[in-house]
């Protein structure tokens, strides 16, 4: 069955998939944090990062909730584990942490810089 809605957002609200978004999140904001200050708008991802590291549980929610609508999640079968009683996709934890990054500048307000004229 195709995901949808329903799916993932029973996904975004599973505890044992939260426990996966925190575990990325807090691998993704250490990897920010060790670019080269030369990546742009660097200073504004690393200040992002810090806040992630110092209080993720504050984060996972809301990361949680639109993560799963993205491609790095929503491409990737999700189901039900009756056994388990989880909620359960089958993107992978670098699947996650990719789609983190592609996303990390919204996260951190980095305002895209217009093409010149």
């Amino acid at each position: 069955m195709a995901n949808d809605a329903y799916t993932q957002q029973a996904l975004a609200a599973d505890p044992n998939f939260q426990l996966r978004i925190r575990a990325n999140l807090m691998s993704t904001a250490w990897r920010v944090l060790e670019e080269p200050d030369t990546i742009e708008s660097h200073t504004q991802r690393a200040a992002y990062a810090r806040q992630v590291i110092n209080n993720p549980t504050t984060f996972v929610p809301s990361v949680s909730t639109w993560i799963v609508m993205r491609p790095g999640v929503f491409n990737f079968e999700t189901s039900y584990n009756f056994t388990a009683g989880a909620v359960l996709s089958v993107s992978g934890d670098l699947d996650i942490q990719g789609q983190l990054l592609q996303d990390w500048n919204e996260f951190a307000g980095v305002q895209p810089v217009p093409p010149p004229p």
